[in-house]
């Protein structure tokens, strides 16, 4: 049997070692959990007089931390923050701080300040890119649930200001993938995401999911 604990809710569970390396949904909070592989078990060597060794029991399977919450803007990245509809306010630095999503496209959020709510269901999404070869590529998408209410008005203090408003691993639901989807093609070069394949079926995935694509 393999122990482990649940990398979103902490719930404890166990698993059959037939499914180590498989994906489940955790029970409690239904996001879907890898099963970790066993720990291999050590073979005791005989004792000196010939009867057998006591078998030490198995030393439990690493549990994978938490999803860490960013210290701060990181700036080659990207960050979105996501209403129940689509992404709402996004970040790509080079000084221009937060912008806000309009019909008209994307403008300086601190010009827009009235227009931010004091609470609601929001979420915080990392487009984490490296620099390779002098030119940027996706490595992976992390999403963090934000504050139910004034997170978003902490935006005008600054661009870090939202991350003390994360409380922990958050979900996209279809609309959120699919405006994310929208925004990569419209604000970014394919050639930046096109080969992430993870990123890209996490996106194209109907079903919820946290916290994110590696």
């Amino acid at each position: 049997m393999i122990r482990f604990t649940c990398p979103h809710c902490g719930s404890r569970l166990d698993a059959k070692e037939e499914i180590a390396g498989q994906t489940r949904k955790c029970p409690k909070c239904r996001n879907p959990v890898t099963v970790p592989a066993a720990a291999t078990r050590q073979v005791p060597e005989p004792s000196k007089d010939g009867s057998p060794a006591a078998v030490q029991p198995a030393a439990e399977a690493p549990v994978r931390p938490h999803l860490p919450h960013p210290a701060r803007l990181v700036g080659h990245n990207r960050y979105l923050i996501c209403d129940r509809t689509g992404v709402f306010a996004a970040w790509e630095g080079g000084g221009q701080g937060w912008l806000l999503r309009t019909d008209h496209g994307y403008t300086r959020l601190s010009l827009n300040a009235d227009k931010l709510p004091s609470q609601g269901d929001f979420k915080l999404v990392e487009l984490e890119l490296s620099v390779e070869h002098q030119r940027p590529l996706l490595r992976a998408l992390r999403v963090f649930q934000l504050a139910q209410r004034w997170a978003l008005t902490s935006l005008v203090r600054g661009d870090d200001a939202i991350l003390k408003a994360i409380t922990g691993p958050g979900s996209l639901n279809r609309d959120q993938k699919a405006a994310i989807r929208q925004y990569l093609g419209q604000r970014m070069m394919r050639e930046i995401w096109g080969d992430n394949r993870p990123v890209l079926e996490y996106l194209g995935n109907q079903d919820y999911h946290s916290p994110g694509a590696p």
